[in-house]
């Protein structure tokens, strides 16, 4: 997503499903297209990228990404983002309120953050705002809802039918995971319980 000096979060953003078994050592290539321009010349930006567990929604990490040339109508960025082994938990000295927690990114030794709770936002996670997702996912933003693994959507009302509980195409428990929706709509991978393989476990 991109991010102002101040911390403000644009109302645009890409959001992925990253699986290491599947997507190991893959090449993504994300292209933050805006409808209208959501920079102002008078303000330098950055990119944040946020990681968070899919099955939970427990909140993972985050890397932040200068933008070089702020002048720039089109900037190409290019970065090797190294998932840690475990989840951040690192506190630092900046104060965040009662409704934030300051961390560090993980690519940048010296900057930190407030990582805000869900309905509070701004540097400081002062400011409140109306959750608009649906229950079961993640208010990270006003605008931006962190959908939970079979949902998808703006606000993470639409269902991903191919991997409903009734009807699930891996067997031995497998875990269902659908496929990029902006790819296929009906496409799947299953990850198998340990002692099965296959495409379907």
């Amino acid at each position: 997503m991109l991010i102002d000096e101040q911390g403000n979060i644009a109302s645009n953003y890409e959001q992925i499903t990253y699986m290491p078994a599947h997507d190991c050592n893959r090449k993504l290539n994300i292209y933050l297209l805006y409808p209208h321009r959501p920079k102002y010349s008078s303000r330098n930006y950055s990119i944040r990228i946020d990681l968070f567990d899919k099955l939970t929604l427990d909140y993972w990490t985050s890397w932040y990404l200068p933008i070089p040339f702020q002048f720039l109508l089109v900037n190409r960025i290019s970065a090797q983002l190294n998932i840690p082994e475990v989840r951040e938990n690192t506190l630092c000295a900046l104060s965040c309120g009662e409704h934030g927690q300051c961390m560090r990114y993980t690519n940048m030794n010296n900057s930190v953050f407030c990582r805000c709770d869900q309905g509070y936002s701004a540097t400081f996670c002062n400011i409140t705002y109306q959750c608009q997702c649906s229950n079961d996912s993640f208010c990270l933003a006003p605008s931006i809802c962190v959908c939970p693994l079979n949902k998808f959507g703006s606000r993470c009302y639409l269902k991903r039918s191919i991997c409903q509980s009734v009807n699930n195409p891996c067997q031995h428990n497998g875990l269902c995971v659908a496929i990029d929706v902006r790819i296929n709509l009906y496409e799947f991978i299953c990850i198998c319980k340990e002692g099965y393989q296959g495409e379907r476990c």
